[in-house]
């Protein structure tokens, strides 16, 4: 299977990383990223304010293939419990 990278960038900070998960398709690793992201604003609270934050997803190559700005996960978020 292959592997994908979900790293994380807030403006001009970037955390990369090192490890990835296997996902069957990139559609796969999108709904993994989309997770991440609304579990982490579960963990760190909703009243930080995200806008800056994204998760960039990468390929076993290293090349961008998806970005999730934590904006954008979090209308579709409200829209679908809506």
């Amino acid at each position: 299977m292959p592997r994908y990278y979900f790293n994380l960038r807030r403006a001009h900070l970037h955390l990369v990383d090192k490890h990835g998960e296997e996902c069957a398709s990139l559609g796969e690793a999108i709904e993994y990223g989309v997770v991440a992201v609304l579990n982490l604003i579960a963990e760190e609270g909703r009243f930080r304010n995200w806008t800056t934050w994204a998760v960039e997803i990468e390929d076993e190559d290293r090349l961008h293939r998806a970005s999730l700005p934590f904006t954008l996960v979090l209308r579709a978020e409200i829209r679908r419990k809506g």
